[in-house]
């Protein structure tokens, strides 16, 4: 599994400038290949479990600029994932409203 430097701590703010986009946390290309099947195959079980319980779901947020590969990335993990269960939804460059914010709050909008 990654690390937990990924991970902010509960309640912090977050600055995606404190990340290095190029940092593989420790993973190869053949770790991350299974390690993503694995876990594909755990988060449509999960899926199953929440659509069962009808109380909660998952927020997934994939941040990168254009060409990053977002949309390669997302239907890879949701490989596994019944699609009817799953909203995607697609934001332009931020205006200076939004960048003023945090940056999950123009996301709330589509929770």
């Amino acid at each position: 599994m990654a690390e937990q430097k990924l991970i902010p701590a509960p309640l912090s703010r977050v600055d995606l400038k404190d990340y290095d986009p190029e940092d593989t946390n420790g993973f190869d290309r053949e770790r991350a290949r299974a390690e993503m099947e694995q876990l594909g195959k755990r988060l449509g079980e999960l899926q199953e479990v929440l659509y069962a319980q009808g109380k909660f779901a998952l927020l997934c947020v994939f941040q990168g600029m254009d060409t990053a590969g977002k949309d390669g990335v997302i239907k890879k993990v949701f490989d596994n994932v019944n699609p009817q269960g799953i909203k995607v939804a697609a934001f332009k460059v931020p205006t200076p409203d939004e960048l003023a914010r945090d940056f999950l709050w123009r996301i709330h909008a589509q929770v």
